[in-house]
């Protein structure tokens, strides 16, 4: 790797902890990079078709204890609805425990939740060269990262809320259940008890023949729903804590006469992924300083690529290769 300081234009960025803390990174592969740099456009998936699935479990029965209490306290005086169930040979705190997923899952049948994963440099060195992990994770073709500024990001992401009525947002990463969205979730506790006792009469009341239940998220929409949905996208296992990630996120209807942006659709193994892309009018890349040519085969070719791409295109984007040995033979 020692010919990369030969790479005719090879530069690295100043560095600084003001500039290290703005510098937000969005790793892709060439695919990506070239659709992102045509397009001036980004796109956020839906949430739950994350890469890795298990991430999004990591915030999960942050309300639990809420209707385990709730259920206990109705147990101890008796409650006619308890009565009514226990008669019936159920036992009520099953409902408590599995409420939550209950909310969670009628969630996804009226709003979607789409993501842009980014991650912050920890240190000097992620931030000049990257993250072996991200390498590692973008295939034979090395990768690339696009060094987003998160200040012209987030008064990029206020002009397309002001100009189309959207809700995007920039928000970092928790690695631990307990953080500063679970309290917020929490504050909203009063709704989602009366959501859970609606539920609870709607079990008493059921009409075999013709059974009938109310959407548990009817009553919760705004605050409450919101608070929740982001606890879950931006609450991750510790475990992941090197990608020390941010997230930019848009909360949309999933009917098609209450969308806020169209919907599309692509195929990742199998798995028919929903995503939204920033809108065509408003260019992203204006908030992007520099690419970085991940570690791989034919790098020194990579480099020069990309940079007579963004030469001919007439962006203002600098140019680097990671200096990492990674070796992927």
């Amino acid at each position: 790797m020692s010919f990369l300081s030969d790479l005719p234009g090879h530069t690295l960025p100043n560095y600084s902890e003001d500039i290290s803390e703005d510098a937000l990174f969005h790793y892709t592969d060439a695919n990506g990079l070239i659709g992102i740099l045509q397009s001036k456009g980004i796109w956020s998936t839906a949430y739950y078709c994350t890469n890795d699935a298990s991430e999004l479990r990591a915030g999960r029965d942050v309300l639990t204890p809420v209707f385990r209490k709730k259920t206990h306290e109705m147990e101890r005086q008796e409650d006619s609805r308890v009565v009514t169930i226990r008669n019936r040979g159920v036992d009520i705190r099953q409902y408590a425990e599995k409420f939550e997923q209950r909310i969670i899952n009628h969630s996804l049948h009226f709003v979607g939740v789409y993501v842009t994963c980014f991650c912050k440099p920890n240190n000097k060195e992620d931030f000049l060269h990257g993250l072996l992990s991200q390498w590692r994770a973008y295939g034979n073709d090395g990768g690339y990262a696009l060094q987003f500024s998160r200040g012209r990001l987030q008064d990029y992401l206020v002009r397309l809320n002001e100009d189309l009525g959207l809700n995007y947002e920039v928000q970092d990463v928790y690695y631990s259940p307990d953080n500063p969205l679970k309290k917020d979730v929490v504050s909203h506790s009063e709704s989602f008890i009366s959501s859970y006792v609606n539920f609870l009469d709607d079990i008493v009341n059921l009409n075999a023949s013709d059974p009938k239940f109310r959407s548990p998220v009817q009553d919760l929409f705004e605050g409450p729903l919101e608070s929740l949905l982001d606890y879950l996208i931006h609450t991750k296992n510790q475990h992941f804590f090197e990608e020390s990630e941010c997230r930019m996120s848009i909360v949309d209807a999933i009917n098609e006469g209450g969308a806020l942006l169209p919907m599309f659709y692509f195929n990742r193994n199998g798995l028919v992924v929903p995503y939204v892309r920033t809108p065509k009018n408003y260019s992203i890349i204006d908030c992007v300083d520099w690419i970085v040519i991940g570690p791989g085969p034919r790098i020194g070719d990579r480099f020069n690529s990309v940079k007579q791409m963004v030469n001919r295109m007439g962006l203002d984007i600098e140019v680097r290769p990671s200096h990492i040995p990674l070796s992927r033979d």
